[in-house]
């Protein structure tokens, strides 16, 4: 009998592979760089991708002058200052259509970097970009073709897009995505300086999606040491340093360890065994981000303790383990005390960023928790592949009440 044949159950029966951006840059000034690690790809027009937001507060033009300097010819697409839809997803794909381009500059927050990634892959490959995208019945069209090669440079510290081989696309009222290993950037440069601009509430958004990848692939059932290593790391860095981000947000050293957060969390959720983060806090934000127009990063900042709390009883010890990370009074009488400690931790970090605990404080209808448990536990969780990656199995009684919980902000325990 092959090992193989456990590998279900058996985590040491698995056989994992991954993929790494190929090349990253990171630390202030990096971004300097851009043009010399653009010509180093054989760029000599590029398709530099943004938002208004970015160049009104003078971030592109920290981008647009190395490429100058090293006698790159470019044009601009600015997408809008928000988390792309199939209409701008669309239009990315047709400006890069539109001319011959040899490389795709990204320049932004997430939205941004995905958009890059969009512009990259339908440069080369056929067809419209819905076809591409993830859905739970149908077939899914692949990318045959390799990408135009991509430069990702991140302005804030959140979706680690820069080190995922991810792109997200809003459909209609619901979020999906093309996963593909072409997606990876070519070269990321994440300067921590260029987050010195993000405003708090931002600032304390951006770091609960970092905050929440990370957590996410720790909760996996199919973590191992691999993806844990970075995923402890960027726990860490994000617990001692977004209080400090958010409050202080000229702390230089605090946005570093921000930037690595995001990146490491980004890293890691690119892994196969990780899924993307196939985890059931990401499938609730994911769902509820869009349709009620919550920011992605409070989404799952309000997902986030609360798919904690109800993974508890299936993944207690590893709980605890993060406990050992995020506070300072680990000597808990038991397993199952510290792995509520680490829930606590993570709602009080939240109230310490001053972002909401509760669905109820986001204006989310108490009445459309049925029908929402019901989507997700019926269709979505299909998207997300929770069977295999989710520590709890969902039911629609279990589901309407973790919702329940969400809307409430009831403590925990």
């Amino acid at each position: 009998m092959r090992l193989s044949s456990f590998e279900d159950n058996l985590w040491i029966a698995r056989i994992s592979e991954l993929e790494n951006p190929r090349r990253m840059l990171f630390g202030v000034d990096s971004v300097g760089r851009a043009g010399v690690e653009a010509k180093r790809l054989g760029a000599g027009r590029a398709l530099v991708v943004s938002d208004e937001t970015i160049e009104r507060i003078g971030l592109l033009e920290k981008v647009l002058a190395p490429l100058g300097e090293e006698g790159l010819e470019f044009d601009i697409h600015m997408v809008p200052p928000k988390e792309p839809d199939m209409e701008s997803a669309r239009a990315v794909s047709e400006a890069a259509r539109r001319r011959k381009y040899d490389a795709v500059v990204g320049v932004g927050g997430g939205s941004c970097m995905d958009s890059a990634k969009t512009a990259a892959a339908m440069a080369t490959n056929p067809g419209d970009v819905g076809e591409y995208c993830a859905r739970v019945e149908g077939p899914i069209r692949a990318l045959a073709q390799e990408t135009l090669p991509k430069v990702l440079i991140p302005t804030t510290s959140g979706t680690g897009s820069e080190a995922s081989n991810t792109l997200v696309i809003i459909e209609g009222e619901y979020k999906t995505w093309i996963t593909d290993n072409r997606l990876l950037a070519d070269v990321a440069i994440v300067d921590p300086a260029l987050a010195l601009t993000m405003p708090p509430r931002l600032t304390a958004g951006t770091g609960m999606d970092a905050l929440s990848h990370a957590m996410e692939a720790l909760l996996s059932l199919k973590a191992n040491p691999i993806s844990d290593a970075l995923a402890f790391e960027a726990v860490r860095l994000a617990f001692e340093n977004l209080r400090a981000a958010y409050h202080h947000g000229a702390d230089l050293e605090a946005r570093w360890n921000m930037s690595m957060a995001a990146t490491l969390g980004g890293w890691v959720i690119g892994f196969p065994w990780i899924g993307g983060p196939a985890n059931l806090g990401h499938c609730i934000a994911e769902a509820i981000g869009s349709k009620y127009r919550i920011p992605h990063g409070v989404a799952c900042a309000l997902a986030l303790p609360y798919t904690m709390e109800f993974n508890l009883p299936a993944c207690t010890e590893r709980l605890a383990e993060i406990a050992d990370v995020v506070r300072e009074d680990v000597e808990m009488p038991s397993a199952y005390d510290a792995a509520l400690g680490s829930v606590e931790a993570v709602l009080g970090l939240m109230e310490d960023v001053e972002l909401p605990t509760s669905l109820r404080e986001v204006g989310f209808p108490e009445d459309d928790i049925p029908d929402l448990a019901r989507y997700i536990v019926e269709e979505r969780q299909r998207l997300y592949d929770l069977e295999h990656y989710n520590p709890r199995k969902l039911t629609l009684e279990n589901t309407v009440q973790l919702l329940e919980t969400m809307w409430e902000g009831a403590t925990v325990g």
